[in-house]
This record gives C-alpha cells, sequence and structure tokens, in this order.
C-alpha cells in the first residue's frame, strides 16, 4: 500500500494507469496505449476485424453458448436438497420465522437459520401457483443468469471466440454443481463482484452498488461470504500493485466493510454471519464437501482455465498485476478445496481468463454492438422458453425419491420417525410432512456424532443397533441394496412393509 506523500501523486493520474493496464487487456504489450474500446457501453457499435467466422455469426456465438447450457439442464427436479429447500418456502410462507428449532427432525441439534429464505420463497411460490415442473424451470433460469452475467463480465475484456470459448469452458468447469438450489445466483453474484473489483484495479474507483448487492446474495445463499472474500483478495492486490492513494484505498476497502455490515442487516439477523462455520465439524462425511478428483469433468474444466491463465502468463513478458494473480490464486484454492467450490473457483478465474486468452489474439477486438445484444437476449429467452414448452412433459414429477411408495407412507400416522436413507431426507420432508426422518441433506442442523452415526448404520457397521435405540424409528426407508436392510430383516426381525423400484419401506417388530 502507499504512503500519503505518494498517494497524492497517485490519486492524481488514475486515468493514466488505467489505460496502460488496459493495454494488457487488449494484447499489447507496448508503452502507452491509446483508450481502448474494451469498455465501450452496450448497445455501442463500431467497426470490427476480419475474423474466421462472418461478424454476423461471431455475434451470434455468446448467446449461442448459453442457448445450449439452458437447454442441457432442462430436466426434472433431481436434486435431493431441492426439495427441502421448498419445504422451507412453504414453512416460511406459513410462519415468517427465519431463526429457530428445526420442525422436521427429532434428531436435529443446532438452531436452524433459514439464510435462503429469498429464493426459498421464490420456488415455493412457483411450485403452489404454477406446479412441479415450473419449479424444474427455475434451473434453466439460473443457467441463464450465470451465462448472461459471464457475458457482461467477459466481452469487455475479451473477443467474441474468446468470450464465447471462456464462457463454455467455465459451464463445464460448473457443471457438476448446475442443480436447482440456490447457489446458482453465488456463481452468478461471483462473476459479477469479481469483474466489479477488476474495474477498480483499473480505475481506483469504488463500485458502492456491491454493499447493497451483498445484502441481497447474503438473502440467497450461504456463499455470500465469498463477495466479501474476493474483494479482500483484490484489495491486498491494489496495494500491492500501487495504483491507488493511500486514501483512494481506503474508500475502496470502505465498501467491503459496508458489505459484510449489510449482511448482519437480513431477516437472519447477526447470526448470518456465523453461518459458513456452521457446517465445518460434518463436511468430512458429505460427498460435495470432499476434495474434487480428476475423474470429474467439472474439476477438469476448470484445470483448463486455470492452466492457460499460468502458462500464458509464464511465457509473457510482461508484469501482471498483483490483483489478477491474487484471485487467480484464490480460484485455485477454492477449487482444490472441495468438490462443492470447484464451480465458485471457475466463476472467480473466468474474467481473468477471458483478458488472458485475448493475449493471444489480435487486440483489434470487436466492440459490443447492437446486433451481439439483440442475438445473446434473443437466443436466451429462446432458449427458456423451449425449456418452459418441453418441461411440462417430462418434469411434472420428482426425478427423486420413493413416488412409488407414496401410499404407504401418507399412511403412516403423523409425527411416525423414520431411519432413512440420506439422500432421501429432503424429499420426505417436502412430500410426506408426516413423518420426522433421523437426517436430510441440512447437515448444519445435526451434530457432527450423529452423522458419523448414520453413515455407520448404513453400512450395517459394528454398533449400527445403537442408532436404532437412540432414534426410536419405528420405520426405516432405505435403498434396497443398503447392507442395513438385510441386517434389519436378518438380524432385528424388522419386515418388509412395501418393495418400491429403488427403496424398501421396513417396519420395526411390534
Amino acid at each position: 500500500m502507499t504512503s500519503d506523500s505518494r498517494g497524492s501523486a497517485a490519486t492524481a493520474e488514475p486515468q493514466a494507469r488505467a489505460t496502460a493496464v488496459d493495454a494488457h487487456d487488449s494484447g499489447s504489450h507496448a508503452g502507452p496505449a491509446a483508450p481502448t474500446r474494451a469498455e465501450e457501453p452496450l448497445g455501442i457499435g463500431g467497426p470490427a476485424r476480419r475474423g474466421p467466422l462472418p461478424l454476423a455469426v461471431r455475434q451470434g456465438l455468446p448467446g449461442l453458448v448459453i442457448l445450449v447450457a439452458v437447454m442441457l439442464v432442462a430436466r426434472p427436479v433431481g436434486d435431493p436438497d431441492t426439495f427441502w429447500h421448498l419445504a422451507a418456502g412453504d414453512y416460511l410462507r406459513r410462519t415468517w420465522t427465519f431463526n429457530g428449532p428445526d420442525p422436521w427432525s427429532t434428531m436435529s441439534t443446532q438452531p436452524w437459520r433459514l439464510h435462503e429464505w429469498l429464493p426459498e420463497l421464490l420456488m415455493s411460490a412457483v411450485q403452489q401457483l404454477l406446479g412441479l415442473a415450473a419449479v424444474a424451470w427455475l434451473l434453466p433460469l439460473g443457467a441463464a443468469a450465470i451465462g448472461l452475467t459471464l457475458w457482461r463480465a467477459i466481452r469487455p475484456r475479451a473477443s467474441l471466440l474468446a468470450s464465447a470459448a471462456v464462457t463454455s469452458v467455465t459451464f463445464v468447469a460448473m457443471s457438476q454443481s448446475l442443480s436447482l438450489r440456490p447457489h446458482l445466483l453465488s456463481f452468478a453474484f461471483a462473476v459479477a463482484f469479481t469483474a466489479a473489483w477488476l474495474r477498480s484495479a483499473r480505475d481506483g474507483r469504488p463500485r458502492w452498488w456491491l454493499v447493497p448487492v451483498t445484502w441481497l446474495w447474503a438473502c440467497c445463499h450461504g456463499m455470500w461470504f465469498f463477495g466479501v472474500v474476493i474483494g479482500a483478495v483484490a484489495l491486498l492486490g491494489i496495494a500491492l500493485d500501487r495504483v491507488v492513494g493511500l486514501r483512494q484505498w481506503l474508500r475502496l476497502a470502505a465498501v467491503s466493510l459496508a458489505s459484510l455490515a449489510a449482511a448482519a442487516l437480513t431477516p437472519t439477523g447477526p447470526s448470518l454471519l456465523l453461518s459458513p462455520f456452521a457446517v465445518n465439524e460434518t463436511t468430512q462425511y458429505i460427498e460435495e464437501w470432499m476434495p474434487p478428483s480428476l475423474h470429474q469433468p467439472g474439476f477438469l474444466g476448470f484445470l483448463a482455465l486455470a492452466a492457460t491463465v499460468v502458462l500464458v502468463w509464464a511465457r509473457s513478458r510482461r508484469a501482471v498485476p498483483w490483483t489478477e494473480v491474487l484471485l487467480v490464486g484464490l480460484s485455485i484454492g477454492l477449487a482444490l478445496l472441495y468438490s462443492r467450490t470447484v464451480a465458485m473457483g471457475a466463476a472467480v478465474i473466468a474474467p481473468v481468463a477471458a483478458a488472458t486468452v485475448q493475449t493471444l489474439l489480435p487486440p483489434d477486438r470487436e466492440p459490443v454492438a447492437r446486433r451481439e445484444v439483440r442475438l445473446t437476449l434473443g437466443l436466451t429467452a429462446l432458449g427458456l422458453l423451449v425449456a418452459a414448452l418441453v418441461l411440462p412433459a417430462r418434469a411434472t414429477v420428482p426425478g427423486w425419491g420413493a413416488g412409488d411408495l407414496d401410499a404407504p407412507l401418507s399412511a403412516l400416522p403423523a409425527g411416525t420417525v423414520l431411519c432413512n436413507d440420506y439422500g432421501v431426507g429432503g424429499w420426505l420432508i417436502w412430500a410426506h410432512p408426516n413423518v420426522r426422518p433421523t437426517i436430510d441433506g441440512r447437515v448444519e442442523v445435526y451434530a457432527a456424532g450423529h452423522v458419523k452415526e448414520h453413515i455407520d448404520f448404513e453400512r450395517a457397521a459394528p454398533g449400527w443397533q445403537s442408532y436404532l435405540a437412540r432414534t426410536h424409528c419405528t420405520y426405516a426407508l432405505l435403498g434396497r441394496d443398503q447392507s442395513v436392510v438385510e441386517a434389519l430383516t436378518a438380524r432385528a426381525q424388522w419386515t418388509v412393509a412395501r418393495r418400491g423400484s429403488q427403496y424398501v419401506l421396513l417396519r420395526a417388530p411390534r
């Protein structure tokens, strides 16, 4: 960070420094450059260079990438966590209670905070008004939001071909997490926040709109704090790059501090600030919280982005700004941490990757013209329209759960404690409020010991009988091939009440 004595000079020349950085954005390695068209407002046309494809075709590429992504996720509701999010929205509409005891499981021991209440309300209202197929349409809508955010963040930094390529690979990197959950919004927010802080690193201007958007993010998903983390990393990079003076840097820092304060003012209250740490003890037992694998296409997609950036930087003669280096480091750290955060890493690295790829191409990239805007928005709308037309025929019933056992489950007495397969717990909460599952995807409300004992129970590991005694379950809904099914029937005298295609309903001895 610069001192006050140097700060006045640095502050007096923000545009000169921004111009030098824009030379990097356009692929130039020479000295001071003429003002770039990279940040030209949407809807303004201009001369375009020749390319391997006609200009009209290239201008349709961003929208075509988004259309394909939207169509690929037009499928029935199949994420097990979607169902408890629906139930949470129903519960909130009835009670308007954002914090308190868990209303569904008898085995939960931690307070339940509805820190994703805004999309849950939306999902619940859509389901009540239009049915489950309309809920399934929210996944294509989320993919469209991510795609449009990527386009808006990337196009000022790269040509049409480069931006389409980076957007495509980014979607691949996010593919494992493109499911109907509020985390879709976190990916779009992360792209927007990264692009905003990169612009602040160029021109020294604080983006105060990040403060209310952080509040909105904090009402949508638990990963809201990554917006503050992105800002903190960018602030460190801006200080190391010495592009602004101390007073201007403090103004930028005030954006992050105000964003953190805004997150404490949601209906969930200041306790939201502690929610990121609520799942730490249980992450070791959940698959998506495991480290990523080279067998995962999404992780390979992220590695392609990261490798491209690092290799281009290694061969470049110019000095890479610290802000970009640290943001790329953050993205790599996120991707290596958990399978769940690979998509977040892709969101952070995408704007930097686009600018880096652009350095390999001619610098006179196409300006964003009205035709490109019309094609991008039009093709996105077309994808959403087609998804809306096909989903009623394929998504009126859930793609997850034990639907063929609905009748016997509905006949169980209210308050029946059910030892259940972990994956079907959320569906039970939504589809059968008369039962009380012993586990579900809201692992933050369960003690770590309980989660471990449940896993041992499903495997019929030594001591599994103690789980039955502790939970007092009188019925069980388990996968047909789970080891504990045979153990229950052969060694504990449980009987099969009904068999389904994937699950079996068992009854305790009377």
